[in-house]
């Protein structure tokens, strides 16, 4: 699929864009850049948000996601900072696995310590999910993280009885 561009509007607000197009490479004899990585929907938002500094739709979680990858590759970090808020605004129990190891695979930091706080308040509830034993198997440093922020929590509200 063919997505239209400006390069001088690229190359202003991400850096990525800039050197393909300001340094001798493809990019820049062709005028065409071929991205396979990011899904057509996603790079159009990317765009829309290269162009007009707003989001042009609702964000859902998944979006957010995809949208903060696509930020990351190129260098976007407004958008990528939009993400990440509204990520932060969307933990809940039956979700909050799921974000923190994506957190932890994008080393989005912020967002992986709201998750490990949410966790440590939730524990009992989030430990019996399925989620939490694939966290297990997946990823056990981060397991281990969250067993050590349910431990702590827990550990502090005994002594405060």
């Amino acid at each position: 699929q063919h997505i239209g561009g400006h390069s001088h509007i690229l190359v202003a607000r991400s850096p990525v864009f800039a050197a393909m197009f300001q340094h001798e490479m493809k990019e820049k004899k062709t005028g065409q850049v071929s991205i396979q990585d990011i899904q057509p929907d996603i790079f159009k938002q990317l765009l829309h948000y290269i162009y007009s500094g707003r989001l042009s739709l609702l964000l859902t979680e998944t979006t957010a996601q995809r949208l903060f990858e696509a930020s990351d590759k190129y260098d976007i970090g407004d958008l990528k900072e939009e993400c990440v808020s509204f990520l932060l605004l969307c933990i809940r129990v039956d979700n909050v696995i799921n974000l923190m190891a994506w957190a932890h695979i994008h080393s989005v930091d912020e967002l992986k310590e709201e998750t490990l706080k949410f966790t440590s308040f939730h524990g009992k509830d989030i430990s019996l999910l399925e989620d939490w034993e694939n966290l297990t198997k997946n990823y056990p440093e981060v397991c281990l993280e969250a067993t050590r922020s349910i431990i702590e929590c827990h550990c502090l509200n005994s002594a405060e009885r």
